[in-house]
């Protein structure tokens, strides 16, 4: 029990000592009840950790290019569309992790189109592995910026947030954070995923970042990076 819970079940027992009739004792009752949600919230925390339980033990990586063929997916405002850039961060992630010691499977080596089904079939066959899926960002609204890394399951989210907190070091950008989303190579995936949002090439300022075949090689290797720390238990 911490200090705050513990001080607050000792001022709701002196309540109940004290004269002042029925009022009192209701009150410190409601104080009692609040202080034991705490507690338990505490305990719970302190089992699953902030961010769940983790994606466990794995060796094999599913590394996801998004789009490719005849889907493009974003627009960039200027330079290469989001089926080549993602392409190229997912081939240098490859690399780094086979580096790193890692079984590597690819989606997609090539521009190819590859079905969302496909990709997850890809992933279920796996053994003990994680699926990361790269994109970058579009939207009307050129002011949008930032990384963000989506999971759908609780046992995905510490992988999320390892990633981000490597990713958001690359180039200078918003922290979108992580994000609890149903995205089909998700929610239908039965390893841990994420889906990396690397940056809006609807931006003209990220996307100037992210056309650079540098900076998407510091992405990939901060990728790893946190793949990595995942495998390790890390909380971010």
């Amino acid at each position: 029990m911490d200090g705050g819970a513990s001080a607050t079940m000792q001022y709701s027992l002196e309540h109940l000592n004290m004269k002042g009739g029925r009022k009192n004792v209701i009150r410190a009752c409601l104080v009692l009840a609040a202080a034991a949600a705490a507690l338990f919230l505490c305990s719970c925390e302190s089992a699953g950790g902030r961010y769940g339980p983790g994606a466990g033990s794995f060796d094999t990586v599913i590394v996801d290019a998004g789009h490719g063929g005849h889907d493009r997916g974003a627009k960039s405002c200027f330079g290469a569309p989001e089926k080549d850039l993602t392409l190229d961060t997912a081939r240098r992630l490859a690399d780094v992790l086979r580096r790193s010691g890692f079984t590597v499977i690819e989606t997609r080596r090539d521009d190819r189109f590859i079905t969302l089904g496909k990709r997850v079939e890809i992933s279920n066959r796996s053994g003990k592995s994680v699926f990361v899926s790269v994109h970058y960002n579009w939207t009307k609204r050129r002011a949008a910026r930032g990384i963000e890394i989506y999971y759908d399951s609780r046992r995905s989210a510490r992988l999320a947030a390892n990633i981000l907190k490597e990713t958001i070091r690359v180039y200078r950008t918003e922290n979108r954070g992580i994000k609890d989303r149903g995205f089909y190579v998700l929610r239908n995936n039965r390893r841990p995923a994420v889906l990396c949002e690397l940056g809006f090439v609807s931006n003209a300022d990220d996307n100037r970042n992210v056309q650079s075949a540098g900076v998407r090689q510091k992405l990939a290797e901060r990728i790893a990076a946190g793949i990595i720390a995942e495998r390790a238990g890390r909380t971010p």
